[in-house]
């Protein structure tokens, strides 16, 4: 390690790996009747990857604002490496070497990448920004974090792994002491994720304390040292991972007292005629002489199947689902058929009219719109049965809506609260609503339940099961193995645009899938 990196932050681990990097003691936080934190007392050693699991609405957050800066009203205290400390602001926290590292990144997408690893901290010389000093230091920090990105580059020309990468970087230069990663592998591929679990044990070798918070709990097995789990505002579990065996089972009991074989509830209903069928499929790759993202793919799906794909990054899985909902920019050819009818399908439009609906795997970007009521988002794809003579019923609109929010069990204070204000699987159950208002035959789903807590997740399963039941077709494509492997009745593993394996539901392991899925040939 250079002297430059020692000075600009990152510091050897200490020898007493015991040190105590972080301690909450006797944490608690109040919103009016709402007890938000009841006394929470949390170490966190120097060094350590320690995980923090719970449902929304645990008190996770509300912890992490506190120990961020971000909410400076609380009771109880904060000790950085034994200095007593309360934060009045993320500055503040920052200046004692506390960073946040948040799922929704807030860059600034025009500033330049130097301009931002070193923003309000910009290097001088005789009272102006030393920008050569700037760019030579801003580059020498991307090497470290082995991002082969050019420091003129703008932060919104980044990909969501690279932003997140240089949000950490950014927290190095200031010689971070506590890094807090807020779902850092919601929006990421597989191979993305493996590249930040390898930042993670870079900082972990530096003696930087991570806190690492994800619904993905079997992530905790593959980067943690320690795991605290928390319900309704207080710590149930906590324990370090050296021999602890099935970390996801016991997270899961400590989080909401269902065990892990409970979190996919699935009932098997017998298929019916094929709803979906593809033939020839096949999606160019936007300019000639380049493999295509599908090719020439046959594809069914029956009534009350649920089909499972799964494939690494590049196999076309996801091209797949998006062109089968017109949402695909490469010319797209072959044949669909819906229930026996051949179908045309250009653009979204083209789908919702053929009886296709598509839960995307980004809602807030692609299923939302954040600043609209819960109702206008649950309505806005079916909006054509709802009006007559060209004016929208409002009484026909505000009944299904609340029919929907009963039957789902959205929670929420009213219909026309911002669909903002929801958490992730309340937001997702609203996305649902908006496609079971169009009555499709076809459902896709991408990614259900990124970022949805355990119970959340249980509901949309159980959604998923009543769709199967009624005779819909779905597919489910998703990274999360377990939940194609817990939910499919057959599963389908891509690789290079091509379809490699099939298996019917239980013939088949992660490992079998994942083998398969990454161009092995396990039988």
């Amino acid at each position: 390690m250079s002297s430059k990196e020692m000075k600009a932050g990152i510091k050897p681990a200490e020898a007493d790996v015991e040190l105590i990097a972080a301690a909450l003691s006797g944490i608690d936080k109040r919103y009016g009747l709402v007890h938000a934190l009841k006394g929470v007392s949390i170490s966190f050693n120097r060094g350590d990857v320690h995980a923090i699991a719970g449902e929304n609405g645990a008190g996770k957050s509300t912890l992490m604002k506190i120990l961020s800066g971000v909410i400076g009203s609380y009771e109880g205290s904060i000790e950085i490496e034994g200095e007593r400390c309360r934060f009045d602001s993320i500055r503040d926290a920052e200046r004692h070497g506390v960073f946040l590292v948040p799922q929704e990144l807030n860059v600034v997408p025009e500033l330049r990448v130097g301009e931002y690893l070193y923003l309000n901290r910009e290097p001088r010389r005789w009272g102006m920004v030393d920008t050569k000093t700037l760019w030579t230091d801003a580059a020498r920090w991307l090497a470290v974090f082995k991002l082969q990105i050019s420091p003129l580059l703008r932060m919104g020309d980044l990909s969501t792994h690279q932003q997140q990468l240089v949000s950490i970087a950014r927290a190095m230069t200031q010689g971070v002491k506590l890094l807090i990663l807020d779902e850092p592998t919601s929006n990421l591929t597989e191979r993305e994720t493996e590249l930040m679990f390898e930042q993670i044990s870079d900082l972990h070798r530096h003696g930087v304390t991570t806190i690492y918070i994800s619904h993905r709990l079997h992530e905790f097995e593959r980067i943690a040292n320690v795991v605290t789990v928390m319900r309704d505002g207080a710590v149930v579990d906590h324990f370090r991972l050296e021999g602890q065996k099935d970390t996801p089972r016991r997270v899961v009991k400590a989080m909401v007292g269902r065990d892990l074989t409970e979190m996919y509830p699935k009932v098997v209903v017998e298929p019916g005629r094929p709803i979906l069928s593809l033939r020839d499929w096949t999606i160019a790759n936007g300019g000639p002489g380049r493999p295509y993202l599908v090719e020439n793919l046959d594809m069914d799906v029956r009534a009350g199947e649920v089909v499972g794909i799964f494939g690494l990054l590049g196999s076309g899985a996801f091209d797949l689902t998006r062109s089968l909902f017109g949402a695909h920019e490469s010319q797209v050819r072959g044949t669909m058929q819906i229930d026996g009818r051949t179908v045309s399908v250009k653009n979204p439009r083209d789908a919702i009219r053929s009886g296709i609906a598509y839960v995307p795997a980004e809602r807030k970007r692609d299923g939302l719109i954040e600043s609209h009521s819960i109702t206008s988002n649950m309505t806005l794809a079916a909006l054509s049965r709802l009006t007559r003579f060209g004016v929208l019923d409002r009484a026909a609109e505000l009944t299904r809506v609340q029919t929907y929010v009963k039957s789902l069990k959205v929670k929420c204070g009213s219909v026309e609260q911002t669909i903002s204000q929801l958490s992730g699987g309340n937001q997702q159950k609203v996305i649902a609503a908006k496609w079971l208002l169009t009555e499709p035959d076809v459902f896709i789903l991408e990614e259900p339940t990124r970022g949805v807590d355990i119970n959340a997740r249980v509901d949309f399963y159980a959604l998923v099961n009543e769709l199967a039941a009624a005779g819909k077709a779905i597919i489910i494509v998703s990274t999360d193995l377990p939940e194609v492997l817990g939910m499919a009745d057959r599963v389908i593993a891509m690789l290079e645009g091509n379809i490699v394996r099939e298996w019917r539901r239980g013939e088949a392991t992660e490992e079998d899938v994942m083998t398969v899925a990454a161009g092995g040939s396990r039988q």
